[in-house]
């Protein structure tokens, strides 16, 4: 007699999965996992599958590192949780602060934590909108994103998405949002037309973009140095040296929202 799978046995109607189909989710249920080990995890009835993104690449060092449990049990020990508002700070988040700078790439010299991608994204907009402000310019608000772009699930994130299964049924993009061409060579360029001359072509295109768009009314370009959820799309040869002079002759500021491959940031020295 074929046993039943635990997933099956429970009610699922309580909850809601990001990204997933909630017909689906209401009839099958999720697949529930329940611990992992190394570059695996395991269901509740103990399959084992290879986690080749990460858990949304987010565990990289695995999931059983020693390390990173040691230095978890003893931070829960010493002090659980503290916040960093109204001029308060707790010494581990002043430590990791200063060596995440000395790691990264230069001239980047100032850490700001959020709880996810999409929240370091909203906040990123929000810092833009008041860096403008701050300099005089209220009218600089709009922020240029790429198709084929993932850049969170929130109001603004979700925005500058440029995914249609991102906006769907929710509204979006929101109108201070514009898309621009994805650098995606192997996809957009013409018959015969080498990555220069695609470059150079994107980089003509955004600058039209931004002419149309009023350059006064734009805030911020982001785009990912590599675009993940999108295709995991490498940019063609000389792509962010051709626009960053583009944004800097408008006054437009560069966020890089990279999180799949750190080291890609070293694309943008001037951001």
């Amino acid at each position: 007699m074929e046993t039943k799978s635990l997933s099956r046995q429970r009610d699922f109607s309580y909850y809601i999965n990001p990204y997933t189909n909630l017909k689906a989710n209401e009839s099958s249920g999720p697949l529930v996992i329940e611990r992992g080990d190394g570059v695996f995890v395991y269901d509740e009835d103990g399959k084992e599958y290879l986690e080749g993104m990460s858990g949304l690449w987010c565990v990289s060092l695995g999931f059983s590192e020693s390390r990173l449990i040691r230095a978890a049990e003893q931070q829960m020990k010493t002090l659980p949780y503290y916040h960093s508002f109204t001029g308060k700070v707790p010494a581990v988040t002043l430590e990791l602060s200063e060596r995440l700078v000395e790691m990264a790439p230069k001239p980047m010299s100032k850490v700001l934590y959020a709880n996810s991608g999409s929240e370091s994204n909203d906040t990123a907009v929000k810092v833009a909108w008041y860096y403008q402000n701050a300099l005089g310019r209220p009218d600089k608000k709009k922020i240029i994103s790429r198709l084929r772009g993932y850049h969170g699930v929130t109001i603004t994130s979700g925005s500058l998405t440029g995914m249609d299964y991102a906006h769907k049924g929710f509204d979006l993009p929101r109108p201070h949002v514009i898309h621009a061409e994805a650098p995606h060579y192997f996809r957009e360029a013409l018959p015969g037309e080498s990555e220069e001359a695609f470059t150079g072509r994107l980089a003509d295109s955004l600058e039209h973009l931004i002419l149309k768009e009023n350059p006064d009314t734009i805030a911020a370009m982001i785009a990912e140095p590599v675009q993940g959820a999108g295709g995991v799309i490498i940019p063609p040869e000389k792509y962010f040296q051709a626009i960053q002079p583009i944004l800097r002759k408008y006054q437009i500021l560069l966020i890089a929202d990279e999180v799949i491959c750190p080291q890609a940031i070293s694309l943008y020295p001037d951001c």
